[in-house]
């Protein structure tokens, strides 16, 4: 490994010359790209065979918002590669690749300087490997002790690496961060039938105590790392479900969305671990990455499944402050020199609508106007409701139950309504213990089938909130899907998906028999087939991710114009229009035509998914 370093000042000099710099407020615009980079230890692929920088590469990966990129060689080698990347893009974050708790048998000659290698020599002269109780070797993935405590009871591997990090690399004031991969907060689920911890070995009396230990030596990495750094670092990390938020910033998402064999939903709505949940509860201001898998080998990065891996990605990631990645899943250089590759929704030209290759036009959609939320609209399949709006009466179309004790009244109310000038109103005077004792229901019905989803589209309100079940019936009692929705005070549009567990010929039932209190009804549907996605306007343009396993016909109420692309042509036509395709598992970027994109107010819409 050649270990000279050119003229710093000399290097920096020729990439600011390669190209325009950018203004300080543009790192922070949509969408935000990141690139979980690749570094060998000669310097591939920002250092030529001669040792001199290659300023294309370099010119590739400061296109990015926020590049991860291997310790070693830039540091302690090869400090000008941070500085050329800075220089051509001044607001590039540039964060230092560290493992959590593995570390290969690195052993440079080198050794007070080559950064695997003082990790590797810590670990050992501190006794903190970690064993594997079948064959006696190192355990396979994680073979850094995290939970080794020394006779004072002191977690020394865990703070000796922070250690390590701080002073190999916080303290250079070359990067902006650290991320970490390979961080696991729990570790007993990685045992196999080829692999078991050795506890005993590691100092405890069983796997049970042996976690919990491990866990304590985790937070003591962190903790101890943090305040060493003090607040403005960025530390991220990598592995299963996000940990340490109230020390790190950020978490990463790996082979989006079907990380632990998870979907969108989980990936994104569940609690406390999903994307949404991480951009609010990591310390501010929130680094989390969603990371799509490139499908297949070098020479396939631009196929039309890949264009939509990163449109998903993307797209989703844009609905928070994330960043969104995509590369080979071993984020190897010797698999693909992907820091080159590049896609139609990462920069754009504004005035042309074109997809671009240049730094100047990424950030293309600006600042968010608002928060992400959900478009729903009713779908054109059959129907089971046949009086959907209420504004003739309450009587077709509709069966309303009462049953004792349980009190209630169903009438049509014209002082509040949201489409047209009526609403249903259900006024409960005395409530039941049963859910079931005050119940409206549709006359009319649609087969359901299971392995479909069927969706209850409908807007509601209620004097004080209340949780409701909702139902698709099974003729003769019972029902054949179930799911509670929460309604608040104020009008508010909800998608419900239900998937039967058996066919049927089923019936739209809300029931509201267990609470007294007044609820309000209007344009209720129950179709086949989802019909919503989530949408985040900005200053440029409008996002649109559909979750849902079929396409979607969007009714955007105005003119939208796609990028005129030549990666996904098909879909980045350039097209103006108001009515906008999104594939199942896809989504779509769309510019402003100057057209209104301010949001509604505030949507508090709480639908169930499956």
């Amino acid at each position: 490994m050649s270990r000279r370093i050119l003229p710093i000042l000399t290097a920096v000099l020729s990439i600011a010359l390669c190209g325009p710099l950018v203004s300080a407020a543009r790192a922070q615009d949509y969408p935000r790209l990141g690139l979980y980079g690749s570094v060998t230890g000669d310097g591939t692929p920002f250092v030529k065979g001669d040792g001199s920088l290659d300023t294309t590469a370099i010119a590739q990966v400061a296109r990015y918002d926020e590049v991860i990129l291997d310790v070693n060689p830039l540091t302690p080698y090869r400090p000008d590669i941070a500085a050329a990347l800075r220089a051509r893009n001044p607001d590039i974050r540039i964060l230092a690749y560290v493992l959590g708790h593995d570390i290969w048998p690195a052993a440079d000659a080198d050794s007070l300087r080559h950064y695997p290698t003082r990790y590797r020599r810590l670990v050992r002269d501190l006794g903190g490997f970690l064993y594997n109780r079948l064959d006696g070797q190192e355990y396979p993935g994680a073979n850094v002790n995290l939970a080794r405590r020394d006779a004072n009871g002191r977690f020394v591997v865990a703070e000796g690496l922070a250690d390590l990090m701080y002073d190999a690399i916080v303290s250079t004031g070359e990067w902006d961060g650290v991320f970490f991969d390979v961080y696991c907060y729990t570790i007993s689920w990685s045992q196999d039938g080829t692999r078991q911890i050795d506890y005993a070995r590691a100092g405890y009396p069983s796997l049970a105590a042996f976690e919990s230990a491990w866990q304590a030596g985790s937070d003591t990495l962190a903790n101890r790392l943090r305040r060493l750094t003090g607040p403005n670092v960025i530390l991220a990390g990598n592995c299963a479900g996000s940990a340490h938020q109230g020390v790190f910033n950020g978490w990463m998402r790996e082979n989006f969305p079907f990380q632990n064999g998870g979907t969108w939903y989980d990936n994104v709505l569940s609690q406390p671990h999903g994307y949404f949940a991480d951009e609010a509860n990591f310390v501010q201001p929130a680094h989390n990455w969603i990371f799509s898998a490139v499908q297949g080998a070098d020479g396939a990065q631009y196929t039309a499944e890949n264009a939509r891996r990163v449109r998903f990605g993307l797209a989703t990631a844009a609905l928070g402050g994330g960043f969104g990645v995509f590369g080979p899943s071993d984020r190897s250089i010797r698999t693909a020199n992907y820091h080159a590759w590049w896609y139609d929704e990462y920069a754009v030209d504004r005035a042309t609508g074109r997809a671009s290759t240049s730094l100047q036009h990424t950030g293309w959609l600006g600042q968010p106007l608002g928060a992400p939320y959900q478009m729903i609209w009713a779908g054109t399949n059959a129907d089971a409701v046949s009086n959907p709006d209420f504004e003739a009466n309450v009587s077709s179309g509709w069966s309303f139950g009462r049953f004792a004790p349980a009190v209630a009244t169903f009438t049509r109310d014209t002082t509040t309504a949201v489409v047209g000038r009526a609403s249903a109103r259900i006024s409960i005077t005395t409530a039941s213990t049963v859910d079931w004792h005050v119940n409206l229901t549709s006359v009319g019905s649609i087969p359901v089938s299971p392995g479909v989803s069927y969706s209850v589209t409908f807007w509601a309100r209620a004097s004080s909130p209340r949780v409701m079940p909702i139902t698709a019936t099974r003729p003769g009692g019972g029902a054949v899907a179930t799911r509670n929705v929460t309604i608040g005070t104020e009008w508010t549009h909800f998608q419900v998906i239900l998937q039967p567990s058996e066919a049927a010929n089923s019936s739209l039932e809300f029931f509201l028999g267990t609470q007294a209190g007044d609820v309000w009804f209007d344009d209720v549907h129950f179709q086949q087939g989802a019909t919503n996605l989530w949408r985040r306007d900005f200053q440029h343009g409008t996002v649109l991710v559909n979750p849902s396993d079929a396409a979607l016909q969007v009714p955007m109420g105005s003119a939208w114009r796609r990028i005129l692309g030549t990666v996904a042509p098909s879909v980045n036509d350039g097209v103006v229009a108001g009515t906008v395709s999104v594939g199942p598992s896809d989504a779509i970027f769309l510019l402003s035509t100057g057209t209104d994109v301010i949001p509604p107010a505030a949507i508090t819409d709480v639908r169930v998914v499956p």
